[in-house]
């Protein structure tokens, strides 16, 4: 009797429906009872088996996605490509000193271009790689204020020659453009962040070894420390490496070091919304902006935002901008200050030909003799001046008329 099917009595009878078996239980056979309390049975053990698995399908339905997409979210690096990286940071430091109205306190802003041409000189076994940055071509700018009312203190462009004779050993400059014309060379992990230099070292020697003044040599140094050019080199500002989880690391706010936690969100299938907090400053710095002194850091408070944009496998767009708002003390006075600093950088691959080339000459040009070139800048030269410069031709000779031999005979 355990098996429905083996039960078979009144086939005549239709069977009662769900909302009627209730209703009509009273009425029913023993037969007919015993085969609605197995049915029952039946469905009730069944039940929440079929639930767990519904729920357990769409969950992973839910999850596998998520999964697949964050983890596509990487660069894929291949050995000799060449890459076109335009870089441009904006630099406001506002200061308000005690002794100036606050009216009257004007921003500086300062925008530098970079334009490297990186190349993947190897691709490493954890899918980092050696990267070969060259900066080409660098410009930069300072303004004092905002908007109509801003006046250009400064400018500098290393496409022009009277800017590399007379600018370029220039405390505003120098410190910016000494990679220019040099090569960087760093390992590049997956996420875009910079893993470590491999010739750093060398352009610190560089400034100490050239002689220059003191404020001149430690603006280089700051300028050309780890953490300053791995937040000028890396990709996305560190969200690709917070696609799957928040991403901490050190950081800097200019010359400030400090720690970061990036977090990301994601907004398409390529792009990413990026968002950092900064945190944990020194006590004190050395160097800050062009001031050499000795300045304690006080009430810090800073963070970002940002995008980030993929595009193959490789960073195509990134924009990202931060505020910090630090008290500075010096000696017994503090000045507020607000940074603000904003990059965006776009990246362009660049064609390489692989393969044999060929050369075949196609047209074959004779070289052109003096005299064909003389003849030829003398038909360029106006009427009014080649009649004065022409020489009459001299006249041929004519030639003897030719002997009659018919006449010659003896009469």
């Amino acid at each position: 009797m355990n098996n429905l099917d083996s039960i078979t009595c009144h086939p005549e009878r239709s069977r009662p429906t769900r909302q009627r078996r209730s209703a009509e239980s009273k009425d029913l056979s023993w037969c007919e009872q015993k085969i609605l309390r197995l049915r029952n049975a039946r469905f009730a053990s069944i039940a929440p088996l079929r639930m767990t698995g519904m729920v357990m399908l769409s969950l992973m339905g839910f999850m596998v996605p998520v999964h697949a997409q964050t983890s596509d979210l990487r660069l894929h690096f291949h050995e000799g490509e060449l890459h076109r990286v335009v870089t441009t940071e904006i630099l406001r430091l506002a200061m308000h000193f005690p002794q100036v109205d606050e009216d009257d306190a004007k921003p500086s802003i300062r925008t530098s271009v970079y334009c490297f041409t990186e190349r993947v000189d190897s691709v490493l076994p954890d899918g980092s790689a050696v990267i070969a940055a060259s900066l080409d071509s660098f410009k930069t700018g300072i303004d004092f204020g905002e908007g109509k009312k801003a006046e250009n203190f400064f400018r500098f462009n290393s496409a022009g020659d009277w800017d590399l004779t007379h600018e370029l050993h220039d405390i505003k400059v120098l410190p910016r453009a000494q990679f220019l014309g040099q090569t960087i060379r760093f390992v590049m992990r997956p996420d875009g962040t910079v893993a470590r230099f491999l010739n750093l070292d060398d352009f610190h020697e560089a400034a100490i070894g050239h002689g220059y003044d003191y404020d001149l040599v430690h603006a280089m140094l700051s300028l050309s420390d780890s953490l300053r050019m791995g937040q000028l080199l890396e990709y996305g500002s560190g969200g690709i490496a917070a696609a799957r989880t928040a991403y901490t690391s050190p950081s800097t706010t200019a010359e400030i070091p400090i720690t970061r936690t990036v977090s990301t969100t994601r907004s398409g299938s390529e792009t990413l919304d990026v968002h950092v907090r900064y945190f944990d400053p020194p006590q004190r710095i050395e160097y800050l902006e062009g001031i050499a002194m000795p300045l304690g850091i006080l009430d810090y408070h800073g963070g970002g935002s940002g995008n980030v944009t993929l595009s193959k496998g490789y960073l195509k767009h990134s924009f990202f901008e931060d505020t910090a708002k630090v008290r500075l003390q010096v000696d017994i006075d503090t000045i507020p200050e607000e940074i603000t600093r904003a990059v965006t950088t776009d990246v362009f691959p660049i064609s390489v030909l692989h393969g044999r080339v060929s050369i075949k000459e196609i047209n074959m040009h004779s070289g052109v003799n003096n005299d064909s070139l003389e003849n030829a800048l003398k038909g360029a030269i106006p009427n009014s001046n080649r009649n004065s410069d022409r020489v009459a031709p001299t006249a041929k000779p004519e030639a003897p008329p030719a002997k009659d031999d018919s006449n010659s005979g003896a009469h």
